[in-house]
């Protein structure tokens, strides 16, 4: 590839003063020209090649050059100096190829060419990234599984097409071509449309089996850049980058936690690591303190807290999840459970927990009572723990996990 000059010289404006005159402006149109036709050629072979990626990480220079000529050609095309034809279906090209080169990345609107060219520069320059170490705990991590390659869409086409050469096959007894198809389907699915996962209160990372590993940033995902088919085991992210986490397992869940941890109160607010700590968290049951009451006991969750005791009811999660995520935040699914969000609401920080743990009460219709309200008292049965107050009562199941932290929250209680 023939190599442009680094110095790339700004033309002359109809108005600019040069020391030759007007010769001079047009020795920097012929510089810009003849620097543009040299760079052009490389690039778009670099770029066309099926190993772009490759070419361009090992060699960004022609980026650069072609983004710093972009500026003086516009200008010289907008005052109709814009050289060859040819060097025009060139620019044309490589604005195709660079729009195209840059939606393997992100999805982001069209753009200049010049900032196209930019965006890749960085993005290519980027390193590979990494799983998360010891350092950045991960909240949520998955696999791909052969259970959804019985969900994967190919595998009904194949199913389909066995059904209906199945009489061809009895007929002339010609199996192993059929068989051959299969397992170059098993093969192609296996290789290409699985991987594995991790989500961090900063990154999601996807590695795919084979291929690159991508990963986006949390606080890049805007409101309709998370899309999901739990059925197929896939999660669609737009951000900074735009990737499909395929059949890794988990979809459902993976896609709450990401619609959970992009905003506030969680974004940029939490490292993954637990804040609160005196809180107990345990299966509950809320019914009516009259004995005469008809109503039957609704299974719940229990948050005790030093200054406080929280009931939740389970079937409420949807409304717990939007309580916190906000009302326009997406359905969650039905393995977003109230213990599982509760552990999350542990990541913020104490000030926080209780408020927002006052708002999801609120928004799921639980309770809550005071600690100089509540009457704490042993079951009938042993292992089981009453509270009560304002004609509500809670009964709580004891968690061998959390005795030490129950104990010690009642008695601060009765202090």
């Amino acid at each position: 590839m023939l190599q442009a000059s680094p110095r790339v010289v700004a033309p002359a404006g109809p108005g600019t003063p040069s020391e030759d005159g007007s010769g001079s402006g047009v020795r920097q149109v012929l510089d810009v020209v003849a620097q543009s036709a040299a760079c052009y050629p490389g690039l778009l072979r670099m770029m066309g090649s099926p190993r772009w990626k490759r070419l361009l990480r090992a060699n960004t220079e022609p980026l650069r050059e072609a983004r710093l000529l972009e500026a003086p050609l516009r200008e010289l095309l907008a005052q109709g100096d814009g050289g060859s034809p040819g060097l025009l279906r060139q620019r044309e090209r490589l604005e195709v190829l660079a729009r195209k080169r840059l939606a393997h990345f992100t999805r982001r609107g069209e753009a200049p060419l010049g900032e196209m060219l930019g965006r890749l520069e960085t993005l290519l320059s980027e390193p590979r990234p990494q799983p998360p170490g010891g350092d950045e705990p991960v909240l949520l991590e998955g696999r791909q599984g052969l259970r959804h390659l019985l969900s994967w869409p190919g595998t009904w086409v194949f199913a389909l097409l066995v059904l209906t050469n199945r009489y061809g096959l009895e007929r002339f007894g010609r199996p192993a071509p059929m068989l051959f198809a299969g397992g170059a389907l098993v093969l192609y699915y296996y290789l290409r449309c699985t991987g594995r996962f991790w989500l961090t209160a900063k990154r999601l990372m996807w590695q795919p089996r084979f291929g690159e590993p991508v990963q986006v940033s949390l606080a890049s995902i805007g409101s309709g850049g998370i899309s999901a088919l739990p059925a197929w085991g896939e999660v669609r992210v737009e951000g900074d980058r735009a990737f499909t986490v395929r059949h890794a397992g988990r979809a459902g869940l993976l896609a709450s936690l990401l619609d959970l941890h992009r905003q506030s109160p969680f974004a940029g607010e939490v490292d993954g690591t637990p804040r609160v700590h005196e809180v107990s968290v345990l299966p509950a049951w809320r019914a009516p303190e009259s004995a005469r009451s008809a109503k039957q006991a609704e299974p719940g969750v229990a948050v005790l807290r030093p200054g406080y005791a929280a009931f939740l009811p389970a079937e409420r999660y949807a409304d717990v999840f939007r309580g916190l995520a906000g009302p326009g935040s997406r359905k969650p699914e039905a393995d977003v459970t109230v213990e599982l969000l509760v552990e999350h609401m542990r990541l913020l920080s104490e000030p926080e927990f209780d408020v927002r743990m006052r708002q999801v009460v609120h928004a799921s219709g639980g309770e809550l009572w005071h600690a100089d309200e509540v009457r704490p008292e042993l079951a009938a049965g042993g292992g089981r723990v009453r509270l009560g107050a304002r004609g509500v009562g809670m009964e709580l199941l004891a968690d061998a996990a959390q005795a030490e932290a129950t104990d010690r929250i009642v008695r601060r209680w009765a202090a």
